[in-house]
């Protein structure tokens, strides 16, 4: 049915016109707008993110070269000064909630999506940090040091289904585990955090919860050892029961469980902390090692979506900007596992972005594309290259 559809317009279906209509009602996004509506800012960014795009300027360039499409996205109007004022006034909140009414759609259908690397069925997720930097010239509401400016982005991320699960923007100077507050703690649900969110209220928090939480422990921690364990597993040396009983230890009052492992490639020492019992040592070791799939979210964002050089100045340019990535990304990720393709996402962003305004099935494209992936695996191309 999408075969005469423009793949930007198909990309477009998985997100709520109805349900963003009733957000931009909320927050009276659209009042006294004539021609270029909240949605229209929203396709407009989107562009952007999947295109490329570094400026107004080349915004509406490319758009305006395209003029004769327009029709298909319900687009009347494109100048710079529209798009910078609505990136200036239209409120970040209908971008925010929009990714999370996304969000809710595509966890409930790639609930079946498992992670090979695990056989325990608790929900795995990694909570972690990037810094964002901005001119402070040109951002000053971003300053953060005498001569820095940035915004910090928390990240939840869902390792099992890859897809961030939480997002909270804040200023650049605020303490990572003073975010986890903000975040919400599903019980039976393991927690991997890097030893930045070492504290005991956070750990109580995720507890009382009845979650479980594994990090690693700083070096001037204090514990005291209650119980030892013959450590069982590969390159596993402590598997013990210890308590806290250093200054603020009565904010985690509960006994623990402390694993040291030796990583067999690097030869490096880790020692982790966690309140579950019941999983393998050397499972410990792996879920943290698991941590990693966050900071490659981080890069893969990075380095691929608008989300370092921005085209707004203001604190609410740059908020829609990072809320349209996410949801850029979220779309993306939603098609490569509904093509069921085996392509690697970049290879679907690199599809999607070149064939964005052609007429073609998302699904028949990737699916073309994953075959002739599957051909050059099996069939390797062997003649020789004499290289005259």
């Amino acid at each position: 049915m999408n075969k005469n559809r423009m793949v930007f317009v198909q990309m477009q279906q998985i997100i709520s016109t109805f349900h963003f209509k009733k957000l931009t009602d909320e927050y009276k996004a659209d009042k006294n707008v004539r021609s270029f509506s909240t949605w229209n800012l929203l396709q407009t960014m989107l562009y952007a993110q999947l295109t490329g795009k570094r400026s107004l300027r080349d915004i509406c360039t490319g758009l305006g070269s395209v003029s004769n499409r327009w029709y298909h996205l319900g687009l009347t109007s494109l100048s710079r000064n529209n798009l910078s004022n609505s990136l200036a006034k239209r409120s970040s909140q209908v971008f925010e909630k929009a990714f999370y009414q996304l969000l809710g759609k595509v966890q409930l259908e790639m609930n079946e999506r498992n992670d090979k690397r695990f056989k325990f069925n608790n929900p795995l997720k990694a909570i972690d940090s990037t810094s964002i930097s901005l001119c402070l010239s040109l951002c000053s509401w971003a300053s953060f040091r005498s001569t820095k400016a940035g915004i910090k982005a928390h990240t939840m991320y869902d390792i099992k289904k890859r897809i961030p699960d939480f997002l909270v923007i804040t200023e650049g100077r605020r303490h990572d585990h003073t975010a986890v507050s903000d975040m919400p703690i599903h019980e039976g649900t393991i927690y991997v955090m890097d030893k930045g969110y070492l504290c005991f209220k956070t750990l109580e928090n995720i507890d009382k919860n009845r979650a479980f939480f594994v990090t690693r422990i700083k070096s001037n921690t204090q514990y005291r050892t209650i119980r030892k364990n013959k450590p069982t597993g590969n390159g596993i040396l402590r598997d013990d029961r210890i308590v806290f009983n250093g200054q603020k230890s009565t904010d985690y009052p509960h006994g623990l469980r402390l694993v040291r492992y030796r990583e067999p490639i690097e030869n490096k020492v880790y020692t982790f902390i966690t309140n579950n019992f019941d999983l393998a040592a050397s499972t410990i070791a792996s879920t943290y090692k698991a941590r990693w799939d966050i900071e490659l979210f981080f890069k893969w964002i990075k380095q691929n979506l608008k989300v370092k050089s921005f085209i707004g100045r203001s604190e609410n340019a740059v908020r829609i900007q990072i809320w349209t990535a996410a949801i850029a990304y979220l779309v993306m990720e939603y098609l490569r596992f509904r093509s069921r393709s085996t392509l690697s996402l970049i290879d679907v962003f690199r599809i999607l972005g070149a064939n964005i305004l052609s007429d073609r099935s998302i699904d028949e494209l990737l699916i073309i594309q994953t075959r002739a992936h599957r051909k050059r695996i099996l069939f390797p191309d062997l003649q020789l290259d004499l290289g005259f």
